[in-house]
């Protein structure tokens, strides 16, 4: 049963006069002002029920991102179980219903009764009571152990938030890093124990030097470039993290601080020392143990205000596992001696909105849907916008949703319902907008990539994992497929006419996966592929057409025409004129059209999209050096030329369209030089490109790349 009691009006600020008249102002709890006409949230009461025909009494409670776990014995379940309520985000935290997390939390060791630690993203974390396992475990989400160190040996969670977690052995001296993540629980870096604290993905620990503070990315494995000083002047012996907050305490001085992480200098205020304390986003909790009161310390105007120190709450149950601050959310939570649990709103103002951890896979598999994002913040949203957006910034999913477990947020992109060719492999972006469900601060936006593998060709991607490809022809007849992003060469295969010509192609087989043509010395025109497998010279190829050998140049093409197929271009030796032919839906070729003349002496780089626009563009150098760009209408022809480059491109012998080789997800060059040189230049997706970079030596020996 849910009670909320009737709010209380007490002057709770210390050393400052207040008067509450009409028209003037309150004080929420914390002595933060709450303006005249504006609700003041209220105190929410909740009693679990009996156990055996006596009022149940909480073991463990734990609050964050806005969800109440609870360790208890509640009728008419006979076994210790977790219990969770989801509390309102926005004025009075009203409890939700009850739910079972966990039907049994250790019932068969009477004794114990593990610490409870709200993870934030509406999962709950304790400690075995054997030591040989730590336990995470929520709705929805399977139940996890892990087991560091030595079975049995005397362990305990010291910190604990998001995916991560520090854990002490006290009897080997080790400290545990390890996370409950979705690839399964792990230890990351094992060190020598010391104050530990956790936020969103990054540890922080004393420094080198005394009084120093130091930072772990927990996500990229990183460490800080360097100690920051606190100016503090002595060692910690607790550390805990809430925004930019670090609470320090020190028992040898019997003082505590709080130091802010972003001011400049002096960037720490003390704090009224316990070894009871919890840090909020602003404010810190203490607990006094003799009395069994709960008092509040706010500091959140930083250095340049004192703190103010305020009673918050009488009659506070015995023990370290019966109160708690939610670092997600800001309220705090107490069980008092009658065995009731309350929840105390707190309105000290919070700092920025923001995106504390993100867990996204950088690629999707085509084969296996679907792709899962998740991002923990540093309090609940009131709903969030997912958007996938192509690398011509089309956006492909759009989707507005309130769903949220504790503070944190779900995205899943799953493309199972497209049409196959729709699912191109290469590069994607996502994007998550999250709005605060308290209504204060701006919205979080958070951007990432993601590839997909194994789709749809992209352009020039003959194993579809959405990177362009190129060929090789030798002297001696040797050809082979090459994969610049990672220096690679897929096959080789000999016994092929050195004058033969590899032209890399689209999908226009019904096959997602591109296709290469083949020209011949004797002018036939065949098709191949559709797979990564080499092209053998012995297996016969479909055969495409013959009397090709009045062309020189060939220029496969993303769509030229509208029709979602790919083109290909071709100069006449004789003329000069350039002509296309138009990828059909018979896996072929229409009749031959004329659409330029005046193309002897240049060479023809390539046909792929270079500005974005979903159309294919034509790149070629003239014999004097300049390099234009010929961008598609989409109708089969082109607009007036824009230059690209001046006086460029001499010294090279080929000069090919390669596709995405850099993974932005834009088209980029290859070329080669007389001296042997590979040369790549970065596309920048506006039709233009970076500059020259050497990317391979010793190229010369090869008598043509395609």
């Amino acid at each position: 049963m849910t009670r909320t009691t009737g709010r209380t009006k007490r002057i709770l600020v210390l050393g400052a006069a207040v008067a509450l008249a009409a028209g003037g102002l309150g004080l929420a709890p914390g002595g933060v002002a709450v303006a005249a006409g504006q609700a003041e949230p209220e105190e929410v009461v909740i009693d679990l029920g009996t156990y055996q025909g006596k009022p149940a009494v909480p073991e463990r409670i734990a609050l964050g991102g806005g969800q109440l776990g609870v360790v208890a014995r509640i009728d008419p379940q006979v076994r210790r179980a977790l219990y969770a309520y989801d509390l309102a985000v926005t004025g009075t935290p009203e409890a939700g219903p009850r739910r079972t997390v966990n039907p049994d939390v250790w019932d068969s060791y009477p004794e114990f009764s593990p610490l409870l630690s709200a993870l934030g993203d509406g999962r709950f974390a304790y400690t075995n009571p054997t030591a040989a396992g730590h336990t995470v475990t929520g709705e929805g989400t399977p139940t996890t152990v892990i087991t560091l160190g030595q079975l049995g040996a005397d362990q305990r969670m010291v910190a604990a938030e998001g995916r991560f977690f520090a854990v002490d052995e006290p009897s080997t001296g080790k400290q545990y890093i390890a996370t409950f993540d979705d690839d399964g629980p792990r230890v990351l870096t094992t060190r020598s124990i010391s104050a530990v604290a956790i936020w969103g993905s990054t540890m922080w620990t004393p420094g080198s030097r005394l009084g120093s503070i130091r930072w772990y990315d927990l996500a990229t494995r990183t460490d800080a470039p360097y100690d920051s000083d606190t100016g503090l002047s002595c060692s910690p012996d607790e550390l805990q993290k809430v925004g930019r907050w670090v609470y320090w305490r020190c028992d040898e001085a019997k003082k505590s601080w709080i130091w802010d992480s972003d001011a400049n200098f002096p960037r720490f205020t003390s704090v009224p020392y316990s070894k009871s304390a919890k840090l909020g986003d602003g404010f810190v909790v203490q607990r006094d143990d003799a009395a069994g009161t709960l008092t509040m310390t706010d500091f959140h105007s930083g250095v340049a205000t004192p703190p103010v120190t305020t009673p918050l709450a009488e009659h506070v149950a015995p023990g370290t596992g019966t109160w708690s601050v939610d670092k997600y959310g800001g309220h705090v939570a107490y069980a008092d001696t009658e065995g009731r649990i309350h929840i105390k709103p707190v309105t000290v103002p919070r700092g920025e909105f923001h995106v504390l951890d993100v867990s996204a896979p950088a690629t999707v598999d085509d084969r296996h849907w679907p792709w899962e994002a998740k991002l923990l913040l540093n309090r609940p949203s009131v709903n969030r916008t997912f958007t996938i957006k192509d690398w011509r910034r089309r956006v492909l999913v759009n989707e507005t949703s309130t769903d949220r477990t504790g503070a944190l947020v779900r995205v899943a992109w799953d493309a199972r319902d497209w049409d196959p060719k729709d699912r191109v492999s290469g590069a994607y972006q996502w994007e998550v907008v999250a709005r605060p469900a308290d209504g204060t601060g701006r919205e979080s936006w958070t951007p990432g990539p993601v590839r997909l593998v194994n789709g749809a060709s992209a352009f020039r991607d003959m194993n579809t994992d959405g990177y362009g490809e190129f060929y090789s022809m030798t002297t001696t007849g040797k050809a082979a497929v090459h994969h610049p992003r990672g220096g690679a060469r897929s096959w080789a295969t000999t016994g092929w006419d050195p004058r033969t010509r590899l032209i890399p192609y689209g999908a226009n087989t019904g096959d997602p996966r591109s296709n290469l043509l083949i020209h011949t010395p004797d002018g036939n025109l065949y098709r191949a592929g559709g797979d990564n497998h080499p092209i053998d010279p012995k297996v016969p190829h479909h055969l495409m057409g013959k009397g090709w050998n009045g062309f020189d140049a060939f220029a496969a093409s993303e769509d030229l025409t509208g029709d979602g197929r790919p083109d290909l271009l071709v100069r006449q030796a004789s003329t000069g004129y350039l002509f296309l032919y138009r990828g059909n839906a018979r896996a072929g070729f229409d009749p031959a059209v004329k659409v330029g003349s005046g193309w002897k002496g240049y060479m023809i780089i390539g046909a792929a999209d270079l500005t974005g626009d979903g159309i294919g563009d034509l790149l070629a150098r003239d014999p004097g050096g300049e390099v234009w760009r010929y961008e598609g209408t989409g109708t089969g022809s082109f607009k007036p030329r824009k230059l690209v480059f001046s006086n460029w491109g001499a010294g090279r012998t080929e000069i090919i369209a390669v596709g995405d080789i850099t993974g932005e997800g834009v088209c980029d060059l290859i070329s080669r030089d007389t001296n042997g040189k590979l040369l790549r230049n970065r596309g920048d997706g506006r039709g233009s490109f970076g500059a020259t970079e050497t990317i391979g030596t010793g190229w010369q020996n090869y008598r043509a790349l395609f």
